[in-house]
C-alpha cells in the first residue's frame, strides 16, 4: 500500500472540491451558490486526480498501457472535468445567463455519455477491461440496481404506513410531462422505470463516475492491502467525510447539526459498503455509478412522487430506520466472497 499516493489523492480531492465551494461562496454568497441548478463541480475532481494519477504518475496500472480510442474516456474526462468548472462561476457572475450555463452543463455531461458508448463501441469489451473500465458482470450489476430501487419504493410505503410520512399529491406534471388525472398513477410507475431507474441515471453517469471513479475504482483498490471489508468501510466513511461541507450548507437530505453529520457519516459508509460491493460483485466501476445515479433520483423520485417524511431522521430510507436496515445489509454483503483480497491489475 502506497501511503504517499493515497495521502496525496486525499489532500488534492479534499482540496480542490471544497476549495472551489469556498471560492464560490466568497465570490457569490452562499445563497448564490447553493441556488446553482448544476450538479456540484466537485463530484467530477475524485475521478480526475485518480484517472490524472494513472495515467501520468503511476507505473503500476493498466491505464498506462490505454491505446486506441479507449485512451480517449479518461482523457475527455479530464477535459469535461475543465470545462465544467468554468460554468458554475460564468453562472455566478452572469445571472442572467445562469440558465444557459445550466443548460450547456447538462449538455456536457450527456455528451460524455455519449462519447464512452460511441468508444466502448469502437474499442471493444477485451481493451476496455485492459483500463479498468470494462461492463463486467451486466447481469450481477441489474440485480444490484434493482434491488437499490426497490429499497427507495419500500421505505417510501413504510413511512406511510406506520405513519412517518404523508402521501404526496397528485401532481399536474410527471417530470414535466403534463398527464391527465386518470393516468397519474400509471404514468408514475412507467416514468419511475423509465426515467428515476434508467434515464436519469444513464444521462447523468459523468457526474457518478466522477465519485465512484475516484472512491470505489482509486481509493477501495489503493486500501485493498488492509483487506477488502476494512476498505470498503474506510472508503465508506472518507466519502461521507468528503460531504460535510454539503450536509452544513444546510443543501443535503440530512440538517446541518451535529446529530445530522453523525446520520450522514452512518450512511454514506454503510452506503460506501454497499457501492464497493457493487463493484466487486460485478467486476465494474460503472455498475457503481450507475448505482450511485439510481440512489440520487429514485431517492428524489420517493420524496416527489410518493411519501414525503414528516421528519428525515426518523423515517425508512435515509433516516435512522433505514440506517439500521442498511447496517444489516452491509453486514451481510460484508460476508461476501467479494470482499477477498483483489488487485487491479
Amino acid at each position: 500500500m502506497k501511503i504517499g499516493r493515497i495521502a496525496a489523492f486525499l489532500l488534492l480531492t479534499f482540496g480542490l472540491s471544497w476549495g472551489y465551494d469556498a471560492l464560490l461562496t466568497a465570490l457569490a454568497g452562499a445563497e448564490a451558490f447553493n441556488s446553482l441548478a448544476m450538479p456540484p463541480w466537485g463530484m467530477f475532481v475524485p475521478a480526475s486526480i485518480a484517472i490524472a494519477f494513472r495515467l501520468f504518475l503511476s507505473d503500476d496500472y493498466p491505464l498506462q498501457d490505454a491505446s486506441g480510442a479507449a485512451r480517449w474516456i479518461p482523457l475527455s474526462f479530464l477535459i469535461l472535468t475543465g470545462l465544467y468548472a468554468l460554468l458554475p462561476v460564468l453562472a455566478l457572475l452572469l445571472p442572467a445567463q445562469a440558465r444557459l450555463m445550466a443548460g450547456l452543463g447538462t449538455l456536457f455531461i450527456s455528451l460524455w455519455t455519449l462519447l464512452v458508448i460511441f468508444l466502448a463501441t469502437q474499442s471493444g469489451g477485451e481493451a476496455m477491461g485492459k483500463m479498468g473500465l470494462g461492463f463486467g458482470d451486466v447481469a450481477a450489476g441489474q440485480r444490484v440496481v434493482l434491488i437499490a430501487a426497490g429499497y427507495f419504493v419500500v421505505s417510501a410505503l413504510l413511512n406511510r404506513l406506520l405513519g412517518l410520512g404523508d402521501m404526496q399529491p397528485a401532481l399536474d406534471t410527471v417530470y414535466g410531462l403534463p398527464v391527465p388525472g386518470v393516468l397519474y398513477i400509471p404514468a408514475v410507475i412507467v416514468l419511475f422505470f423509465v426515467v428515476a431507474v434508467v434515464g436519469g441515471p444513464l444521462s447523468g453517469i459523468a457526474s457518478t463516475f466522477g465519485e465512484e471513479y475516484g472512491w470505489r475504482g482509486f481509493l477501495l483498490d489503493e486500501l485493498d492491502p488492509l483487506g477488502g471489508r476494512a476498505a470498503a468501510i474506510l472508503t465508506g466513511f472518507v466519502w461521507g467525510a468528503w460531504h460535510l461541507p454539503v450536509i452544513l450548507r444546510g443543501v443535503h437530505t440530512y440538517p446541518p447539526t451535529a446529530v445530522g453529520i453523525l446520520a450522514g457519516l452512518l450512511f454514506f459508509t454503510l452506503w460506501g459498503v454497499l457501492q464497493a460491493y457493487a463493484v466487486r460483485r460485478s467486476g465494474s466501476i460503472w455498475t457503481a455509478a450507475f448505482l450511485h445515479g439510481v440512489v440520487n433520483s429514485t431517492y428524489a423520485f420517493s420524496l416527489t412522487y410518493l411519501v414525503r417524511p414528516g421528519d428525515p431522521l426518523r423515517s425508512f430510507g435515509l433516516g435512522w430506520f433505514g440506517l439500521g436496515i442498511l447496517a444489516v445489509l452491509a453486514v451481510l454483503v460484508l460476508r461476501s466472497p467479494a470482499f477477498a483480497p483483489h488487485s487491479p491489475e
